[in-house]
């Protein structure tokens, strides 16, 4: 069986917020030096994290610096600060800033319903007399569902492209709240894309125009924008999926404000930069306003208009991560240090987060990297065999560095499954059945395997030792006997 897996159609990821025990108070600490950087960047490479990453770190006193490790992709040209990523959910965080912006201005209020920025003929449910504000949607309290459940794209790898304004607003007018706007934190990428475009309505212009007027401009952010740019085509780092195979690029029209900007790190050191000004000129008012928070979510994290704010000992870091298909991103910021770190990656998958965290408090630790990710990228560049003899290697001399389980070959073995690579995927499974000989759910996926290439006996009895071993209370007993009763039946030439 499969690993359970979030469908990626959904712009990764949420605001960050660190949920971690408080730590003793520290004195402030400076980055570590470059040779440590890029020691921690090459080793995200190396062990299958990333195909690539640049990171950028902003101290105190405005000094800049730019590191990167890893590949650009087929064709592109090598990694460093001009190379442009996707940076999918940190546009929220311009998005609210575009808010603030014109609440300074005095173009909205912060709470207004977002009804009233919407065309008449759209309809914005309302429960128990409680509106959805602009406020309640940058925090997350709108009542509004991550995704829209009209959403349905024409084609995955590209999910966002087709998806249309009557179709935004056909789901908000039809949609019935379940609880009262402003009751409990939901992250909603639709709430936010509906706001960009909402507030781009009362600007009387579009969501990238604004955007761009408002923030990249006056900022000196040259190369972001949504619709890349010749220049920014010349400069893009090709996306990769979470095994390091070439993806596609997602395009967000519509719902822009939750996931649609294309940055770079020099831009969005700029970018950080100016989160960390105390100039009092309108943007830059409106940027600190963003920072403040304004919901608690537990005793040491809240959040603010669409950063999440954590508390360490005497730190607190307010930060946003974000990823598409092919791309994570991470912006941090240490608003009372005056430093800020940008990580951006040409992978999905979980993303580096953990060390754009651990750059700006080192008592934050660097996360274990998956040995799937390891072994996949073994197999990509020398086979089965090579990468069934580095999972071995890995799990008796290195096990305590990595994260092993069950799951994790099961993964790749479906991988190469559902590209056609039947023997390497039982080969795979088969290897996975020998780490964890009492585990019922490596059984069931190398019976899929066997039954996959025809080895139907094979498959049967993979299938019949997965149900002798799973657990009576367990949610996949079912689809275990379902199995081996299909098996079964193939064998005995039964439809």
């Amino acid at each position: 069986m499969k690993a359970v897996t979030h469908l990626r159609t959904c712009l990764s990821t949420t605001v960050t917020i660190w949920l971690l025990a408080v730590a003793p108070v520290q004195a402030q600490q400076a980055f570590p030096s470059d040779a440590d950087v890029q020691a921690m960047l090459d080793e995200t490479v190396q062990t299958g994290r990333t195909a690539g990453v640049v990171v950028g770190l902003l101290d105190a006193d405005g000094s800049r610096r730019v590191l990167a490790a890893g590949d650009g992709g087929p064709g592109a040209l090598p990694l460093d600060g001009e190379s442009v990523f996707e940076i999918g959910s940190i546009s929220k965080v311009f998005t609210a800033i575009l808010l603030a912006d014109m609440v300074t201005r005095g173009e909205v209020e912060l709470d207004e319903p977002i009804a009233e920025l919407l065309p008449a003929d759209v309809y914005v449910p309302v429960r128990n007399d409680k509106t959805i504000t602009l406020l309640l949607v940058t925090t997350h309290h709108s009542g509004l569902p991550r995704m829209p459940d009209n959403f349905s794209p024409a084609d995955p790898t590209n999910p966002y492209a087709d998806y249309s304004t009557q179709q935004m607003y056909d789901f908000i007018s039809n949609h019935t709240l379940t609880r009262d706007p402003g009751a409990s934190y939901e992250y909603s990428n639709y709430a936010m894309g509906l706001m960009g475009h909402a507030l781009a309505l009362r600007a009387g212009t579009t969501y990238e125009e604004l955007v761009t007027d408002r923030i990249f401009v006056p900022v000196g952010m040259s190369h972001s924008a949504i619709e890349l740019t010749p220049w920014m085509e010349t400069h893009l780092a090709i996306g990769h999926d979470q095994w390091g195979e070439p993806t596609s690029n997602w395009d967000i029209p519509v719902l822009a404000g939750a996931g649609g900007i294309r940055s770079t790190v020099d831009d969005m050191l700029d970018f950080a930069a100016a989160n960390l000004s105390t100039s009092d000129g309108i943007l830059y008012v409106a940027m600190d306003s963003t920072h403040r928070p304004r919901l608690q979510i537990s005793e040491t994290a809240s959040t603010a208009m669409n950063w999440g704010v954590s508390r360490r000992g005497e730190r607190t870091i307010t930060n946003h991560s974000g990823g598409t298909g092919g791309y994570r991103s991470f912006l941090g910021l240490d608003l009372d240090a005056g430093r800020g770190v940008v990580v951006l990656t040409n992978s999905g998958g979980d993303g580096l987060d953990d060390l754009g965290r651990h750059l700006l408090d080192p008592s934050v630790p660097l996360n274990s990297p998956a040995v799937g990710l390891a072994v996949a990228r073994a197999w990509r560049s020398d086979g089965a065999e090579a990468a069934t003899d580095l999972y071995r290697h890995l799990s008796e001399s290195e096990r305590d560095d990595w994260v092993f389980d069950e799951f994790q070959l099961n993964q790749v073995g479906y991988r190469l499954l559902g590209r056609g690579e039947l023997e390497d995927a039982i080969a795979i499974f088969e290897l996975n059945v020998e780490a964890y000989p009492d585990a019922a759910n490596p059984y069931d996926s190398l019976g899929e395997g066997y039954q996959e290439a025809g080895r139907l006996e094979e498959a049967r009895d993979s299938y019949a030792r997965a149900v002798e071993l799973v657990q009576a209370d367990d949610p996949n007993l079912a689809l275990f006997k379902g199995n081996l009763y299909r098996a079964e039946q193939l064998l005995n030439g039964t439809p």
